[in-house]
């Protein structure tokens, strides 16, 4: 309990500028800091040239497979296989990016619930049954766009 107490200090040591700024600010510069990072990790962990063939590769497949499915059921299935199993490997593909990821979310996420207690957001009418976000529904509402402009800039696949 002591590792954990001195680690939850030292975060909020380092991140105690955010941490004046309002709670909704301070929560979303950490929550596209966090994308950030983590957009880094599969830029850098994924070989982006062979999951664009991958997925290239796919596309064309559903699309041979779709006009032949019509004409040729058994060869429609066997490019159904094909795609299954293209997208077998791009799934092992993005697997050490994922382990990567959620080891760096669950060092921070913890730290994230104390350091952000309560209600974040007031919403001027309610969304979902609620008139207001707390830290992990924002971090959802501000990661989504962030998450997909960074793949976006970066050419993350």
């Amino acid at each position: 309990m002591a590792i954990q107490e001195a680690y939850y200090s030292f975060l909020s040591t380092i991140f105690a500028p955010l941490l004046a700024l309002h709670p909704a600010i301070g929560e979303g510069i950490l929550a596209i800091s966090i994308v950030f990072v983590i957009t880094l990790f599969y830029k850098y962990l994924v070989k982006q040239d062979d999951m664009k063939d991958i997925r290239d590769q796919i596309k064309a497949k559903q699309k041979e497979a779709k006009e032949v499915q019509k004409t040729n059921p058994e060869q429609a299935q066997k490019m159904t296989s094909e795609i299954l199993a293209l997208t077998n490997k791009q799934m092992k593909m993005t697997f050490k990016p994922m382990l990567v990821s959620m080891m760096f979310v669950i060092l921070l996420f913890p730290w994230l619930k104390l350091a952000f207690v309560g209600p974040i957001v007031y919403l001027p009418v309610e969304i979902l049954g609620r008139a207001s976000f707390g830290w992990f529904l924002w971090y959802i509402v501000i990661s989504m766009p962030f998450s997909m402009a960074f793949r976006k800039l970066l050419g993350v696949m």
